[in-house]
This record gives structure tokens, sequence and C-alpha cells, in this order.
């Protein structure tokens, strides 16, 4: 994923996750997701593997990850 559309896409995705996590704490709770990023918070059960009640970028990134096949 090194295309700069790829990267471009990564910098968008970071970004709207920084403005949905409105306490700045590096997660992402239901409620943020469904308030700044709602079509992160309709997998968010999917998203949030160790049932934690709050998912993370990286969660996030390895989720689209894997629904793109890689």
């Amino acid at each position: 994923m090194n295309s700069p559309r790829a990267q471009q896409m990564m910098r968008m995705l970071e970004q709207r996750f920084d403005a949905a996590d409105t306490n700045h704490d590096g997660k992402l709770t239901l409620a943020e997701a469904q308030a700044g990023m709602p079509r992160v918070a309709q997998h968010f059960a999917d998203i949030d593997t160790n049932h934690q009640g709050y998912i993370t970028l990286d969660q996030i990134k390895a989720f689209m990850a894997s629904r793109a096949g890689g």
C-alpha cells in the first residue's frame, strides 16, 4: 500500500480518526465513531476484536486490510 493514492487515503483516515477522537486518547468509543466516523461505527463490533469497548487506528487499518484482501 505504498501508492500515492493509498498514502493519501491513509492520511485521510488518520485525520478523520483524530477528529472523531474527541478526548484525544488514541481510541474511539462507539459514540465517538458514530459521531465522527459512521461507516466505521457500522463495523465497530467487527473491528473491536478484543471486545474492549473501543477501537484504535491500527485496528481500523487491520480491518480495512482484511476486507481488501491484503
